[in-house]
């Protein structure tokens, strides 16, 4: 019975899943629609019946594919320890393990507790 109940969420997530790609598909695509049309039409507020879209352009940085030498470009530069940040998701699992890299006082410092992830496996059905 179990199993049953299990296998009904883990399909009603699925479908919501998919749902929910297909929803931000169109909001992205609509959301540059209107960006368009603003831009063409020179305004920066669009109307809706019930509601307003505010239009702002702005700059978008877009870095190199190739992250490793654009990094040694900014050790380089000197500018990397001033625009560097910690990476939790790598420390995360060396801290887990208790990685001989990571220092006691460190370890210390945090706490490790029991969580859930749930992801969807594609079965090629």
């Amino acid at each position: 019975m179990n199993e049953e109940i299990g296998k009904k969420l883990v399909d009603e997530l699925d479908k919501l899943e998919i749902s929910k790609k297909e929803v931000e598909s169109k909001i992205d695509n609509l959301k540059s629609e209107i960006a368009n049309i603003a831009k063409i039409e020179g305004k920066n507020f669009i109307n809706g019946t019930h509601k307003g879209c505010s239009v702002k352009e702005y700059d978008k940085v877009i870095y190199p594919e190739d992250k490793d030498s654009f990094a040694k470009l900014i050790k380089e530069k000197g500018i990397y320890e001033f625009f560097s940040q910690v990476n939790y998701s790598r420390l995360s699992p060396a801290i887990i393990k208790k990685d001989i890299s990571i220092d006691k006082e460190i370890l210390d410092k945090v706490k490790i507790t029991k969580s859930f992830r749930v992801v969807l496996i594609d079965k090629g059905v």
